[in-house]
């Protein structure tokens, strides 16, 4: 189908009639007819058929207008940008980050950065980090946010913040007092429900990896794939877990108590570019923003943090070690 005929089906399916179509797109009755007639002899089935004075739609046109839908809403992305590059010399914006870092970090980032730049159109998604890897190579974005992504050759990264993994507990189930040294021992956790992690990201594989080489091994009935919904089982009193500080600072501080963990378990957030397209200034001002943003909300953590410290290294009583496990 041309263009043009999938726009005068798109009318006659909004509208049911030829003369409704007619006048939704400024064109004659007759013009809608010819076009209607010409797409059908093209497809070689019928699309519409005649029932009481307005056009039923065939099963064949139900099954091409949901495809006909997206494809209107991709060009009406083009239309809007087009007009503001032609009346404001504004541009686009396509980004992307991962689902915890979408709710805490990106969205005060593109707050800000409308404020900034009001008639940039901005697409903002969330994506895993190999489907944001993915979008970039296939030009479906122009930059992502993600946790310590893989390397890959045709992405270039660059460091926009930092932190530390923390421990999330509900605020109905409190850690057992502390020692002299005022830390506990994790492995006197280990009997809770604890929430892990069934991906592959680079946080999921810092949580399984560090408590197998610390030789702790949770009893965990519940896992998940994204950190935001670790936060809310927590939130429910399902499991203690470790979390990132840009998700675990989003927590309901009446419902969820934060603990440092030590030794530290650092991580970085990367923004990423496909390296064989230019860079802009609108993506450059995102990542600005982004990174203030993270600045601005670890400023907060100090007061959230609650004693006592969480030590990995904590010996169970007596003196014995738990059984090593291995790393998945």
């Amino acid at each position: 189908m041309r263009l043009r005929q999938i726009e005068v089906f798109r009318a006659v399916m909004l509208t049911g009639t030829v003369s409704e179509a007619a006048r939704l797109l400024h064109v004659s009755q007759p013009v809608v007819t010819r076009v209607l007639q010409h797409a059908e002899a093209s497809l070689g089935f019928r699309l519409f058929e005649r029932v009481r004075g307005r056009l039923q739609p065939t099963p064949e046109a139900n099954a091409l207008y949901g495809d006909v839908e997206r494809l209107y809403g991709e060009i009406e992305r083009v239309r809007r940008v087009s007009e503001s590059l032609r009346h404001k010399g504004a541009g686009r914006l396509r980004v992307a980050a991962t689902p915890s870092l979408a709710n805490p970090l990106l969205v005060p980032a593109v707050r800000r950065f409308c404020a900034r730049h009001p008639d940039t159109q901005v697409q903002v998604l969330t994506h895993h980090t190999d489907e944001i890897v993915g979008a970039l190579l296939a030009n479906q974005i122009d930059l992502g946010f993600a946790f310590s992504p893989p390397r890959h050759e045709a992405i270039s990264s660059e460091p926009v913040a930092s932190g530390r993994m923390l421990l999330a507990v509900p605020r109905s189930q409190p850690l057992p007092a502390a020692g002299r040294r005022r830390q506990v021992p994790m492995q006197r956790l280990m009997e809770r429900p604890f929430i892990g992690y069934d991906d592959n990201s680079s946080l999921g594989l810092l949580v399984r990896q560090t408590l197998a080489r610390h030789a702790l091994e949770p009893r965990s009935t519940l896992e998940v794939q994204t950190y935001s919904l670790a936060l809310a089982l927590v939130d429910a009193g399902l499991g203690l877990t470790l979390l990132d500080q840009y998700t675990a600072l989003s927590a309901n501080p009446g419902h969820v108590a934060l603990h440092d963990v030590a030794p530290e378990l650092p991580f970085e957030i990367q923004m990423l570019r496909a390296s064989h397209r230019a860079g802009s200034s609108l993506a450059d001002d995102l990542r600005v923003q982004f990174a203030q943003a993270a600045q601005e909300l670890a400023a907060t953590l100090p007061q959230r943090l609650e004693a006592p410290v969480v030590s990995l290294d904590g010996a169970l009583p007596g003196g014995a070690r738990a059984r090593t496990a291995m790393p998945e």
